[in-house]
């Protein structure tokens, strides 16, 4: 099992952070739900499938951080990924390197979140 359910992501300016990571994934994201006084938008997810959902959050109690728990994104393609994310307004923390058998990179998304990609080295 892994242990990891759901991620919220902090964001300064939700707007922003959702036209980021639509950029970036290429996905629609959900319109804005309030949920205790948040602002909350959900990336696509399946309550079925494996893996953790992930939603864009602004409140109070939310604040962007370079310092805070690492995310790491599975990605088919690292470096195509990357560069989707740097031309969406990323900044490249670290990477592109190997790392066993995976490809890592770390960016600081719109909003100043730490995030990493991952991706399988492939021959």
């Amino acid at each position: 099992m892994n242990p990891i359910l759901h991620v919220e992501v902090p964001a300064a300016d939700l707007d922003r952070a959702m036209a980021f990571y639509r950029q970036w994934l290429q996905v629609d994201i959900d319109t804005p739900i309030t949920v205790h006084d948040c602002r909350m938008a959900y990336l696509p997810f399946n309550d079925r499938g494996a893996g953790a959902s992930m939603a864009l959050v602004h409140g109070a109690d939310y604040l962007p951080s370079e310092q805070g728990p690492r995310i790491y994104l599975g990605v088919d393609d690292l470096d195509h990924s990357l560069q989707r994310a740097l031309q969406a307004g990323a900044v490249l923390c670290f990477g592109p390197d190997v790392a066993g058998d995976w490809r890592v990179a770390e960016i600081r998304d719109s909003e100043g979140n730490r995030i990493a990609l991952q991706a399988p080295v492939t021959s």
